[in-house]
């Protein structure tokens, strides 16, 4: 075996396996003072700038893909509102609030405090992310010549004075190594009126900084129980000698982990006590110790709220637990300490939770709700409402599937349009102030929202000019509607968990998956009333109405097939749609400016044509009031002049790209007759490519040749599979040919 990997390993483990007496470790925090005063909310919020955010301004680290942690696609608001609360915490100088994920069964909740801890394991490894704690040493007695015991004399303190810190000693000279169960930070050790004088001098630059800190545990707290015991205790015996205590204190650093429960922690909703005591006074292990310890009534803290402190401590499904086993979180929230068996111990933890909205509904009639509301801050996490969001969650699934099953371009995209689908409600308008938005938005089917709510650009196109302008301006009326309203869309419909059982079942049953193929199981789908909540709502037009949304998508399926079809039949549209685009609008500017256009070859200033310009019209098939379509073209090509300062040949297919469409259309109706001959013949093609030779047809050969051109465009240009084009190809001949 190859073991090049245990002298990289050593390398990297000695980078990261720090050890330091409690001077060095003062030497260090002069240099990185505001680094080493970070309590949890601060170091959370250095965790998600450190992943940096991308160029839509969410955060990267929860577009990570890691083994034990997968990516959160979409979640936007919530991961901002998580941030939020962070900086609230700073405010306030510590984790005063529990944070609540609460959201329909599978809307990734414990995805993201999940994400969110790895964040902060692979941030605790990083340079600019290390954490230190401390633990006890206790030398064997040639070092201390029994200095520890309860006399001390001037000449056993020599020896000891000799040794500046027993921190860097070999196991083999240690007796015992207490450490510290709780992860007190090494700047506690210090007294608080010389440790804020301390602070005060280190952040004196940096007031803003300082304000923050002084609120914190870092300026106004101590050392948890047992650390203060043993400290008093060295004190006392070593005559008021600080100097001498911190010789036994050894400063380590850790690193958090979920998966050895260090400072990112789980709970399970399972019935126990989340800390407790167990008094050590009498443990074997302890024999070791100088007497001075020995005599002291000594405790060790045990659970999760204690391997979680200095990070973060998840309650999974809090509220399926019964409610004495969280009461504890009143007192946590308001004060920042938890109270075992009358012994008070500061915590620094940022608790987080999960909660689905039956149980958090039943919560709500609990008469001790009222006083869990101030210290909780709800979050919602709901379902998707962004269909190309949706796609990513299963783009893994469908790859770790592609031996078994082809899923064909669109097919994906069906499913994830059908789920957003189930999770909307149709606009009411309520909340619009703008009533013209609210008309139009009343107009919206349940797939022209969905399309919509992904893409500023999808605008329904039965819409005029103007009603599009004003659906694009008012989007986030649209996104907001049910925001603070108990049933907010995203809190019913299809889960990501049924989705990922139904491609699954997809793949178990095809070879090849189209849309076809999808349509088929989504009709068997919403026959299961009893299976999916969302089969049952009461429909509102096209709203929860599940075989309308197939018919939907069927036909934006069908027409987005329709295009790639004509594209790939290899016919050339060579007219110049630029300079037919750009007369047009320099006599519609004419007619509205009331100027003059000058003739390019004659230099003389003509009238503009008014027939041409009724003809350009009548091309595009215009329906929208003309002096209005004509004046929104007119001020997009000011916009555009805004947008691009400087710029000297306009490229008006690329300005106006809907006209563009709008024209091309004459020419695929020109493609109909090449299509409606491929129907005719597509059946001997398919009977030619069978394996069966013994099949003749009456196909030429120029018909095979182009049927099969149009079959490996749709391979090349839009990945289809040439099974796959070939059922798609049959399937809209028989539906619109």
């Amino acid at each position: 075996m190859d073991l090049n990997w245990i002298e990289k390993e050593n390398t990297e483990e000695e980078k990261n396996t720090e050890i330091l007496s409690y001077e060095e470790y003062l030497e260090y925090f002069r240099e990185f003072n505001r680094r080493e005063l970070r309590p949890s909310y601060q170091y959370l919020i250095e965790m998600l700038d450190y992943f940096k955010k991308d160029d839509r301004n969410h955060f990267k680290l929860f577009q990570e893909e890691h083994s034990d942690s997968p990516a959160v696609f979409g979640q936007y608001k919530t991961q901002e509102a998580i941030y939020q609360n962070l900086i609230n915490f700073q405010e306030e100088g510590f984790n005063n609030k529990f944070i609540l994920l609460v959201g329909p069964n599978g809307s990734s909740k414990s995805s993201i405090i999940r994400k969110f801890m790895k964040g902060a394991e692979l941030f605790s490894e990083s340079e600019e992310g290390k954490l230190y704690s401390f633990s006890w040493v206790f030398p064997i007695d040639h070092y201390t010549k029994g200095s520890l015991g309860i006399n001390v004399d001037t000449s056993t303190r020599r020896a000891t004075n000799n040794l500046q810190s027993f921190a860097h000693l070999e196991d083999k000279d240690i007796n015992a190594i207490l450490n510290s169960e709780l992860k007190d930070h090494p700047l506690m050790l210090i007294p608080i009126k010389y440790r804020r004088e301390f602070i005060d001098e280190c952040l004196a630059d940096d007031q803003d900084y300082l304000d923050s800190i002084r609120k914190s545990y870092l300026y106004n707290g101590d050392l948890s129980k047992r650390n203060r015991m043993i400290y008093d205790a060295l004190l006392k015996n070593y005559k008021g000698s600080h100097e001498d205590v911190l010789k036994h204190i050894r400063i380590e650093r850790f690193k958090i982990s979920k998966r050895y429960s260090n400072g990112a922690v789980t709970i399970e909703p399972q019935l126990h006590v989340d800390a407790r005591l167990q008094q050590i006074t009498m443990d074997k292990r302890l024999a070791s110790l100088p007497p001075s310890l020995q005599s002291l009534n000594l405790f060790s803290m045990q659970g999760e709220a204690v391997m979680a402190n200095r990070g973060i401590l998840e309650f999974s499904d809090l509220l399926k637990r019964p409610l004495d086993t969280y009461k504890y979180l009143l007192m946590t929230m308001e004060t920042g300490s938890i109270n075992l068996q009358g012994i008070l111990t500061q915590l620094d933890i940022f608790f987080a939770g999960t909660s689905n909205e039956i149980h958090l509904a039943a919560f709500k009639q609990h008469p001790d709700y009222n006083s869990f509301k101030g210290r909780f801050n709800f979050i919602r996490v709901p379902y998707l409402l962004d269909y190309k969001e949706e796609i990513k969650i299963y783009n893994k699934q469908v790859h770790g599937l592609k031996e078994r099953s082809t899923f064909e371009p669109h097919s994906l995209e069906a499913i994830c349009l059908f789920g957003v689908m189930t999770r909307l409600r149709s606009c009411q308008g309520k909340t619009y102030t703008d009533k013209k938005l609210s008309k139009i938005t009343a107009k919206l089917n349940p797939l022209d929202k969905a399309l919509f709510l992904s893409e500023d650009t999808k605008i329904p196109e039965h819409l005029d000019v103007e009603s599009k302008q004003i659906l694009k301006q008012g989007k986030s009326d649209v996104v907001n509607e049910y925001e603070f309203e108990n049933l907010y869309e995203g809190k019913f419909g299809l889960s990501p968990r049924d989705i990922k059982k139904f491609i699954y079942k997809l793949s178990n049953k095809y070879k090849n998956i189209t849309f076809i193929e999808v349509f088929e199981e989504l009709h068997r789908l919403i026959q299961k009333k009893n299976d999916y909540d969302f089969l049952n709502m009461t429909a509102q037009g096209d709203y929860h109405h599940p075989a309308r949304f197939i018919g939907l998508l069927k036909e934006h399926c069908l027409s987005i097939f329709d295009k790639s079809l004509r594209e790939s039949l290899g016919l050339v549209d060579d007219r110049s749609y630029d300079e037919y685009l750009k007369k047009y609008i320099e006599n519609v500017n004419s007619l509205i400016k009331g100027e003059k256009i000058k003739n390019q070859i004659t230099g003389k200033y003509e009238e503009y044509d008014q027939y041409f310009i009724k003809e350009f019209e009548q091309n595009i098939n215009l329906k929208d009031n003309p002096e209005t379509y004509r004046s929104h073209l007119i001020s997009r090509l000011g916009a555009f002049y805004l947008d691009n300062p400087g710029i000297k040949k306009i490229d008006y297919t690329e300005v106006f790209p809907d006209v563009v469409e709008k024209l091309q259309e004459s020419f695929r109706n020109e493609q109909k007759k090449f299509i409606k001959n491929i129907s005719k013949n597509i059946v001997y093609f398919e009977a030619e490519i069978s394996e069966d030779e013994s099949k003749s047809t009456p196909l030429a050969k120029k018909e095979k040749e182009e049927i099969q051109r149009v079959l490996t465009n749709l391979q090349e240009k839009y990945q289809y599979s040439e099974q796959g084009a070939l059922s798609l190809l049959k399937y809209i001949i028989k539906e619109r040919y």
